[in-house]
């Protein structure tokens, strides 16, 4: 099995060695993942796992290195119900592998091995996974308290066949911008308006200059929505901090419940990390933007802690502002 820049394959004796090394990692350990007192012993374990169709190591397409393995696991319900399980090395984290080898391994275990559902537990102080799971579209179940080894709680995720098949029915891309969207993204938006297009020229034009990143999401080739991600924001609470910024997150009207946000705020945040590890954003306090609150909040985005802002300045106790789309709450995320 492949993706862009992986394959899962069986296992080989040669991967002992890489598969000691990577459990030896500590933050690997907190996490729950089994560990080796030899080389040997890991190479014993490997002759158990060579024919199971559900435990693949994750190897570099390139050079087929050993960068981890995943797997599909029973969990004593019913054959169509599996648990998947991942480990990824240090050096090989944050770049994207874990999240290809579990939409890959969603793909197999729907389409080759049947499957109703595919569960997840992740220990709650594992944020990095947790993050990798939100990204593939799993949905969050609960909590259960003190239920791991080490007393931490457990965070249940999974996804359903039918939420599978419908993810891949979608045909959405996200690239950057250009002057040539400007018409197309104008008529989506409904307004055409000489100050809307220099608006978006300007965005442009700042992009040329290399100081934002303009990305736009295409739904089946239609204009969906864009994002604007500044590298060193200059506007909202945290202007002048040399913090990469959410510029205006739209998906318009008709492709709203699509996944749309979430990739355009996924592609953003990895352009971020490039820059800085932290992200910021401004969202308005008014009940239109009630829905937007809860999806910042969902993704790990907390209010900076200086309290509301109204024209881009900090609200002092007891001070009268009009609750327009000028009151905001900062909200910042770690990367």
């Amino acid at each position: 099995m492949e993706t862009k820049d992986l394959i899962l394959r069986n296992w080989q004796d040669s991967d002992a060695k890489a598969l000691y090394e990577m459990c030896l990692d500590e933050t690997l350990r907190k996490s729950g993942i089994d560990f080796y007192n030899s080389i040997t012993d890991s190479r014993n374990t490997i002759q158990c796992w060579k024919n199971d169709r559900g435990f693949k190591v994750i190897a570099d397409k390139r050079n087929d290195n050993f960068i981890g393995f995943i797997s599909l696991g029973g969990m004593n319900r019913y054959d169509g119900y599996m648990e998947i399980e991942y480990a990824v090395a240090a050096r090989y984290r944050n770049n994207g592998c874990a999240m290809q080898a579990v939409q890959r391994m969603l793909d197999y275990g729907f389409k080759e091995m049947n499957l109703s559902a595919i569960a997840a537990w992740v220990r709650s102080h594992n944020k990095e996974s947790i993050k990798v799971l939100e990204k593939c579209s799993f949905t969050y179940e609960g909590r259960l308290r003190k239920h791991a080894r080490d007393k931490s709680d457990t965070l249940c995720y999974s996804i359903l066949r039918e939420e599978w098949e419908g993810l891949r029915r979608l045909c959405i891309d996200i690239r950057a911008m250009n002057y040539d969207d400007i018409p197309s993204i104008c008529r989506a938006d409904g307004d055409e308006s000489k100050k809307n297009i220099d608006y978006l020229k300007r965005q442009l034009d700042n992009q040329e200059k290399g100081e934002c990143t303009a990305l736009l999401a295409l739904y089946n080739d239609a204009v969906a929505g864009h994002v604007f991600l500044y590298h060193k924001c200059r506007w909202g609470g945290l202007a002048g901090h040399n913090i990469p910024g959410i510029v205006d997150l739209i998906v318009f009207e008709k492709y709203r419940r699509k996944k749309i946000a979430t990739m355009l705020l996924d592609a953003a945040e990895n352009i971020a990390r490039q820059h800085c590890n932290k992200i910021y954003l401004d969202v308005c306090l008014n009940s239109d933007y009630g829905p937007a609150q809860r999806f910042y909040i969902k993704r790990g985005y907390i209010p900076n802690g200086k309290g509301a802002y109204y024209e881009e300045k900090i609200c002092e106790t007891n001070a009268v502002c009009r609750n327009d789309d000028e009151l905001t709450l900062c909200l910042v995320k770690e990367l």
